[in-house]
């Protein structure tokens, strides 16, 4: 919660005095805590209370940018790391009184939270087959453009100074996906979407299973490529644009062309919308580093 546990202790003190009655009690053995039947009666009444302050935040913030409020974002990791930081940028100059904070999660914690109505809206990436699924009865679903992917390795792999396989760059063949199931694929994700994604695009052709090494971070994968000369990392074009501007890695140009990944977005029902959700979205949704990644590639 973000504060000291003397001052939630203080606070449950003070409403059960108001009570004349206890709301909380502890449970048998001293593991946590559960409520009492007066903490149950009131339970509906404290989350009307409380949204109805959401929704007075809200009407201020609608009615001037000045006003104090906040927006509790949870995204994976990538998209924290290179897509909300310029968002946000935007966002905290125009709305200077707006406290948005960030969390990072996997994509299936990301849907889970913004379910339970724990943050205000949550952003990831997934295989655009699945972005219809997204939305729940708690949810509402933002549809954001779909972000190629980009597969790379350091300027001295083999692939790219093979005669039979050589690399891309302008005016010169592409490689074969094939070419590359003879070399370890690193991608930050062991399981999920993603992975299954790109499992398919790998096998299509039944010629061999691919060997995916899930590294756990976006900085993992540009690591391990870094250190292994045969190494190839798989990610977001948007994380890859920096590097390859500056030469540190290399990108293919497969073929086919690996799939896109939809950037999805929702928000909670239960939680009224700041304004500044939809500004933010709308920022994303006109994808400024799209141009910078078709430069740099």
């Amino acid at each position: 919660m973000g504060v000291a546990q003397s001052t939630v202790s203080e606070a449950l003190a003070a409403l059960e005095r108001a009570l004349g009655t206890s709301a909380v009690g502890r449970r048998r053995g001293g593991h946590g805590i559960t409520l009492t039947p007066a903490g149950l009666a009131l339970l509906p009444y404290a989350r009307h209370i409380l949204g109805s302050l959401d929704d007075a935040h809200t009407a201020v913030a609608e009615a001037t940018h000045d006003g104090l409020a906040g927006v509790d974002i949870i995204a994976n990791e990538s998209v924290s790391s290179y897509l909300l930081p310029p968002a946000l940028a935007v966002m905290r100059t125009r709305w200077p009184n707006t406290r948005f904070a960030v969390s990072i999660a996997t994509c299936t914690a990301v849907q889970a939270g913004v379910e339970a109505s724990r943050f205000d809206v949550g952003i990831w990436l997934q295989a655009p087959a699945r972005a219809a699924e997204t939305a729940s009865a708690s949810t509402r679903r933002v549809v954001l453009p779909e972000v190629p992917l980009t597969v790379f390795a350091q300027p001295s792999h083999p692939l790219f100074a093979s005669a039979d396989a050589p690399s891309v760059g302008r005016g010169r063949q592409a490689t074969d996906r094939n070419a590359l199931l003879a070399f370890p694929l690193y991608m930050s994700d062991a399981a999920g979407d993603f992975h299954a994604l790109l499992a398919q695009y790998f096998t299509a052709d039944a010629l061999g299973t691919p060997r995916f090494e899930a590294s756990g971070s976006i900085e993992g994968v540009k690591q391990s490529v870094a250190s292994f000369q045969r190494a190839v990392g798989i990610l977001p074009s948007y994380a890859m644009a920096a590097e390859l501007r500056a030469g540190t890695f290399r990108a293919f140009v497969l073929q086919p062309a690996p799939p896109a990944v939809r950037l999805d977005a929702v928000t909670a029902s239960s939680r009224p919308l700041h304004p500044a959700i939809h500004e933010l979205l709308e920022e994303l949704a006109r994808g400024p580093t799209q141009a910078k990644i078709s430069r740099a590639v």
